[in-house]
């Protein structure tokens, strides 16, 4: 049974038809069907599109498990990076003596001075700050009877210059026959 409709209702259900083409359209298309989808679930977010929201769901989930993966990753790597930093701070500290006040003053410079690298920060702090000498006598006296060859001399001074000079000429004598 036909119906009868007025023109301006027909306007309208042809717009609407019109529109509806358009939707399907983009909605079918491959390149942007998930597009359209995402737009649709945007304006009406209880709607439910099947194979739109299964992928979402395992979208989600990749994404979930890729972001524990890198985070992982990044644990072990900053880790490693870690042992790497303590290994090269201990033998910066042993190869230069460092104590750990020392250390930290090194630190405090390499910052200050942008400097990334401890045996480059070690060999300037060394060459700015030198490691102050050991004093090799334990008194103010000279102790010459730790000397080589002091209790010989002191026996019998002339006898021992005596014995020097003639070690001397016969070593000169010895020089000048070859």
């Amino acid at each position: 049974m036909a119906r009868q409709i007025e023109d301006q209702e027909y306007d309208f259900l042809q717009g609407r038809r019109q529109v509806a083409d358009f939707v399907e359209s983009i909605y079918n298309d491959p390149q942007l069907n998930k597009q359209a989808k995402a737009l649709i679930k945007a304006k009406y977010p209880g709607l439910q599109i099947p194979d739109y929201d299964l992928e979402n769901k395992i979208e989600a989930r990749f994404a979930q498990e890729k972001q524990a993966r890198d985070a992982e990753e990044t644990k072990k790597r900053r880790a490693a990076e870690d042992e790497q930093w303590k290994q090269k701070r201990k033998s910066t500290q042993d190869q230069y003596g460092f104590t750990e006040d020392a250390m930290k003053r090194l630190e405090k410079m390499m910052v200050e001075r942008n400097i990334g690298d401890y045996e480059a920060g070690a060999a300037l702090m060394a060459q700015k700050e030198p490691k102050t000498t050991e004093p090799t006598h334990d008194s103010h006296y000279w102790r010459h009877e730790k000397q080589d060859g002091f209790n010989e001399i002191a026996k019998d001074p002339e006898g021992w210059a005596r014995n020097e000079i003639l070690k001397s000429i016969r070593a000169d004598q010895a020089k000048g026959e070859r």
